[in-house]
């Protein structure tokens, strides 16, 4: 008895492509990395040896030294501070709209317009909007400050963090809401009792989403903000790069601590990343 015209059999010539697939993975996971590594090693070398034709590695410290000797250790809490009031604005007011939008079910005539706005939001470039929030933080007294950083940042990412936030609200069966409300509790501590830790790994990766992108902001950041001790991290990696000399050692200092915040926080946060991924995919 032969089984070469199996469906089995048939399907074998594909299960045998699977090495190359598996090749392809990992070539395009060292092309991702490759980049990171060699700004690890340009870290750790002097400019000298840097811009040298010769390929010697002389280990060195003192790209670390030099930029913590500027203002650089200021402009990283001031980008943890810009970073977090974003995230506990962006969560606050993202969770409240999110569960106001999957389970009040507002009227059309006031929940479509808000979609529409929060959908035209992130098309919008930011560079037109640039003047526009330099004259209202300037009347508002804020220009110049984390504070207005803080605010500019809630604005670009609290539609993302609202139609996610909302769309695993959604996936919260109603049973649970209603048989909050029976057991008589109200709206608010049904949100805050059930809703909220049913949706923790959704907020997880909410949080960890608006983190990465309020840590890279750059555009309000330089435009917003005079540069020195003022200004966030990635204002300070650009000022590295200076009219007459690049200090590439430096900079690929600066981008390894600047990058060493993110990486830790989703290592950390992995698993409530994964399963808040897939919680609003499946609903009920």
């Amino acid at each position: 008895m032969t089984i070469t015209n199996t469906p089995l059999a048939r399907r074998s010539p594909v299960l045998g492509k699977r090495p190359w697939t598996e090749l392809s993975l990992i070539l395009l996971m060292l092309a991702a990395a490759a980049p990171i590594g060699w700004m690890l090693i340009l870290a750790f070398l002097p400019n000298r040896a840097i811009v040298s034709s010769s390929w010697t590695f002389p280990f060195w410290l003192g790209n670390f030294e030099e930029i913590f000797d500027s203002t650089f250790a200021i402009q990283i809490l001031n980008s943890i501070q810009v970073v977090a009031g974003t995230v506990i604005l962006c969560l606050v007011i993202g969770s409240i709209s999110g569960y106001a939008i999957a389970k009040l079910r507002p009227p059309r005539w006031f929940l479509l317009p808000c979609l529409m706005v929060a959908g035209f939001i992130p098309l919008i470039p930011p560079a037109t909007l640039v003047p526009g929030f330099y004259l209202v933080l300037g009347e508002m007294g804020i220009n110049g400050t984390l504070l207005g950083l803080i605010l500019l940042n809630t604005f670009f990412n609290l539609p993302f963090a609202m139609l996610l936030l909302a769309s695993y609200f959604e996936a919260v069966p109603e049973e649970l809401r209603e048989a909050s409300l029976v057991d008589g509790a109200g709206e608010i501590r049904t949100f805050l009792s059930i809703m909220l830790p049913v949706i923790r790994p959704g907020l997880a990766s909410v949080g960890v989403f608006v983190a990465i992108m309020a840590w890279n902001e750059f555009l309000m950041a330089l435009t917003m903000t005079s540069g020195g001790e003022a200004s966030p991290i990635t204002v300070g990696i650009a000022g590295l790069l200076q009219p007459y000399q690049v200090t590439w050692g430096q900079m690929a200092a600066a981008g390894t601590i600047a990058a060493i915040p993110i990486i830790l926080l989703a290592v950390f946060a992995n698993r409530q990343i994964v399963a808040g991924l897939t919680a609003g995919a499946v609903k009920g």
